[in-house]
């Protein structure tokens, strides 16, 4: 992260000086985010291969599945939607892993 930092102007390569305030918080903020969003997508498919099995096990039981959704990812689904062109949309196929957080 400092190494981007540096290569990008926000700080002195040599003395590690703060060259612009600002956007040394934007770009600290937005890895922040980036790094929550990335490990909350993995949990979520870590808890995958265990919650679809007690799904069908209650309801074979004839008990409800009640499951608590934290996000929708509806803005990446957005984000890559508006990122296609026609010809991409007729064959969608869509990644919506926490890979672009990497």
């Amino acid at each position: 992260m400092e190494e981007a930092l540096a290569a990008a102007g926000v700080v002195d390569r040599l003395t590690g000086a703060t060259l612009n305030g600002q956007a040394l918080s934007a770009a600290r903020s937005r890895f922040e985010s980036a790094k929550q969003r990335f490990f909350s997508a993995l949990l979520l498919a870590m808890k995958l291969p265990s919650l679809l099995p007690a799904i069908d096990v209650a309801l074979q039981s004839d008990q409800s599945a009640v499951i608590q959704l934290v996000t929708t990812s509806e803005a990446l689904l957005s984000r890559r939607l508006a990122d296609l062109d026609p010809a991409d949309r007729a064959e969608l196929a869509l990644d919506l892993s926490p890979r672009e957080y990497i």
